[in-house]
């Protein structure tokens, strides 16, 4: 079979240099990975916000399953529900570890951080073509440096540790691809395979890709078998979704779809690709490249697909991901994006990543050895710069003690509190009544009318408001209808925190 990489002999010596880069790697990565262990415990343990959206989930998963999850009514208080219930579901269950829904949540996140590691890990080994001989054991290594580098990636390190579904959708999807993998196109593993991306659907409706993919390779594998599959996972997810919207009187789809919009800003878009460039510098250049390398392998004109090994299927699968996760991104323009959008390419791509290495350092490393130690270099300097994150920094560390008198001032108060920092509610024992982002967003677009909440801000129904910006005009977070009436009945203006304002009403 060809290969990207023209073969050639090479020194003893060279083999020792790119063996000793690959430990140097696989060393600083390991090192790298305690310290996001260490982020996992101190974020299931820290007892604020540390993201905007946590809040919000957090008030959704108290509320699901009940009778107000995916609500019709636009009455106060209006809580959207942005996606399905599957991680409300597994944070409920996570409670019997973890007592406290923040945490619970967090520890859900994490968790599915550690179990894309691994699934980045294991497809690469099955991605691999070794022979068996000692030399080809590297690859090992190679699949545990792509298995820490998920788990490295600022990305994926961030997510991993708030409350939010996305982490736990892209670890479905992951182990869907894992297994799609494995069943080499066989009707009973695709269809186990299809049935973890449908449950990555129902953790969070765009996770659509890895589905795609599995299925499309499987249908070109073993069509009869393929399309068995999809129809059994079709089967679940119909009688899934049918049950949610009988439960919710229809407001299932109403919430995930209907109320899931946000205005479009291509601006927006490439300022989250800038920063992610700038984040994941240079692992992001090398997906692509290694997408490119691995690639003409697939179109070996001798080479049919119904007839290619495991390794080769396995392969496809991830090529078609990693390229219809890179045409999700166009999502990102969305104006409530963020870099949780890039979750995916970056899973899938430390994959390829992966790949590209095994294929340098199998058969006894006649792969161009000019082009491993260069590329292996440049990962260990991503690796070495990439940004030390850890949570208990002292300027987090610093907040603790204003949020907490924050908290008291909260706890105590008489009336509803409206809050940007939606975190502090629930801590308080609050309710949210809205989340202010959403109602922004669905007022901007005339889907939601805002009356009532000017009319109750008037009426000085909040005892006092908190945001997160004290800038005039209002923002991504309040139109001008609400941010003028918030300055009117609410004009006293305190900064508790050095990231909160609170707007109090006159004495």
């Amino acid at each position: 079979m060809r290969s990207a990489w023209t073969p050639r002999p090479v020194s003893r010596t060279r083999r020792w240099i790119c063996l000793g880069l690959l430990g140097a790697l696989v060393a600083i990565l390991t090192v790298r990975a305690v310290g996001v262990f260490q982020d996992f415990t101190a974020s299931i343990r820290f007892p604020f916000e540390l993201e905007y959206g946590e809040g919000i989930v957090w008030q959704q998963a108290a509320l699901i399953p009940g009778p107000r999850m995916y609500g019709t009514a636009q009455d106060l208080p209006f809580i959207v529900f942005h996606y399905p219930p599957l991680y409300y579901l597994i944070t409920r269950a996570g409670l019997a570890i973890e007592p406290d829904f923040l945490a619970a949540g967090r520890l859900v996140s994490a968790s599915a951080g550690v179990l894309i590691a691994l699934a980045v890990a294991a497809l690469v080994r099955i991605c691999a073509r070794g022979d068996g001989r000692p030399i080809a054991r590297a690859e090992w290594a190679v699949a545990l440096a792509a298995g820490l580098l998920a788990l490295r990636l600022p990305t994926e390190h961030d997510w991993s540790l708030l409350m939010r579904v996305d982490m736990a959708a892209v670890g479905f999807a992951m182990i869907g691809v894992f297994v799609g993998a494995c069943a080499d196109g066989r009707f009973w593993g695709t269809a186990a395979a299809l049935l973890f991306c449908l449950a990555a659907v129902f953790t969070k409706q765009t996770e659509l890709p890895a589905g795609v993919a599995v299925f499309l390779i499987a249908l070109v594998r073993n069509p009869r078998g393929a399309l068995g599959a999809a129809a059994t996972a079709g089967i679940v997810g119909v009688a899934a979704l049918g049950l949610m919207q009988w439960l919710t009187d229809g407001g299932f789809l109403l919430n995930i779809v209907g109320y899931n919009i946000n205005r479009y800003s291509l601006r927006h878009a490439w300022r989250l690709f800038a920063g992610e460039e700038r984040a994941n510098f240079p692992f992001m250049a090398l997906m692509p490249i290694a997408a490119i390398a691995i690639l003409p392998g697939l179109f070996d004109r001798r080479l049919k697909m119904r007839e290619a090994d495991r390794a080769t299927t396995a392969r496809a699968i991830v090529l078609v991901y990693f390229t219809l996760a890179s045409l999700m991104l166009l999502l990102a323009g969305k104006s409530g994006a963020n870099s949780n959008f890039f979750l995916d390419e970056d899973c899938v791509g430390c994959v390829l990543i992966g790949v590209m290495l095994s294929d340098l350092v199998g058969a006894e490393w006649r792969s161009p050895a000019v082009a491993t130690p260069p590329i292996l270099a440049l990962l260990i300097l991503g690796a070495v710069i990439l940004p030390q994150r850890d949570i208990l920094d002292e300027a987090l560390e610093a907040q603790l003690a204003p949020m907490t008198a924050l908290l008291s001032r909260v706890a105590a108060a008489t009336k509803p509190v409206a809050s940007e920092d939606m975190a502090l509610l629930m801590r308080a024992g609050k309710p949210v009544l809205f989340e202010p982002a959403i109602v922004t967003e669905l007022a901007a677009l005339g889907r939601w009318d805002e009356g009532p909440l000017v009319g109750m801000i008037r009426s000085h129904g909040f005892a006092f408001m908190i945001t997160a910006d004290n800038a005039l005009g209002g923002s991504q977070r309040r139109t001008p209808l609400v941010d003028t009436a918030m300055r009117q009945a609410y004009p006293r203006v305190e900064q508790p925190t050095p990231f909160l304002w609170l707007h109090l009403p006159p004495n």
